[in-house]
């Protein structure tokens, strides 16, 4: 895996996703042209496991996101969420299959926890096609 850098994102305006009844099997992400974005909320307690001594670990195989949807205008009259203008802890980086994408997801878990980052909320996966390939992002909101 490439070395990973944990990163702070000061969202400067919210973004918009409308919410599907299901996300796309397998390959996510595969589906979406170039400069969309799909997002997914996973709730702490069923995307990590904590121990005291050992800290978190990535629950598998990934749980059923909270929340599914892609980047839409606002103005669309269907329910969807915001991602709110604030300050996140952050990391990108292009996952090659499912274990990478994992792998990624418990290094934020593990790195965030490890300098004492002091976050809330849901864990934000968000994947946008820029440049012709797919980068993934995590997100945490920080207090």
């Amino acid at each position: 895996m490439p070395a990973m850098t944990l990163l702070t994102l000061d969202l400067r305006s919210e973004i918009f996703y409308l919410g599907l009844d299901h996300p796309p099997p397998a390959k996510l992400g595969e589906d979406i042209a170039e400069g969309e974005e799909e997002l997914f909320l996973f709730d702490e307690a069923e995307l990590i496991a904590f121990d005291p001594d050992d800290g978190p670990t990535l629950r598998r195989p990934l749980p059923k996101p909270r929340f599914y949807g892609r980047r839409r205008s606002a103005s669309v009259e269907r329910p969807g969420r915001s991602l709110a203008a604030g300050t996140y802890a952050f990391l990108q980086w292009r996952p090659s299959g499912e274990e990478g994408l994992l792998e990624g997801l418990e290094w934020f878990a593990r790195e965030s926890w490890w300098e004492s980052r002091d976050l809330s909320g849901p864990y934000i996966l968000r994947r946008v096609r820029e440049d012709g390939r797919l980068a993934t992002q995590v997100l945490r909101k920080m207090i």
